[in-house]
């Protein structure tokens, strides 16, 4: 019964904090923003992602999909059962245009905090 009010807790936690991971150079406008970012060379992926997952103060892990793809998946089912970090994949736009994917899966995930299904339509507010 104490983890989930551990989850509420570290949750809210003031110190919490949310990582960017991509390969090397895809990083810049996330640090433009002033978001940190961790760019995971080929091969380096068990080792930074049992170090991130280890950090108590990480809650959110925003994770390239291409990326994520790459990475064990036993530490990230662990992660998914404690409920922290949240792990928030992403698709970069490859080419001008490009809206990128993970809309579904974003929506579900806002549906599942909070009980309710919001439209992501993309459009950024024109129509």
């Amino acid at each position: 019964m104490s983890a989930p009010t551990t989850t509420i807790a570290a949750a809210h936690d003031a110190s919490a904090s949310l990582r960017v991971l991509v390969r090397p150079g895809e990083g810049l406008g996330f640090r433009l923003a002033g978001v940190p970012v961790d760019e995971i060379a080929a091969g380096d992926e068990a080792a930074r992602l049992r170090a991130l997952l280890a950090d108590p103060a990480v809650a959110v892990l925003v994770v390239e999909s291409e990326l994520l793809a790459a990475l064990p998946q036993a530490p990230l089912r662990r992660a998914a059962q404690r409920g922290l970090p949240i792990v928030l994949p992403f698709t970069l736009p490859r080419r001008y245009g490009d809206a990128g994917a993970g809309r579904d899966y974003l929506a579900a995930l806002i549906r599942r905090a909070i009980g309710y299904h919001i439209k992501l339509d993309g459009t950024g507010g024109r129509r």
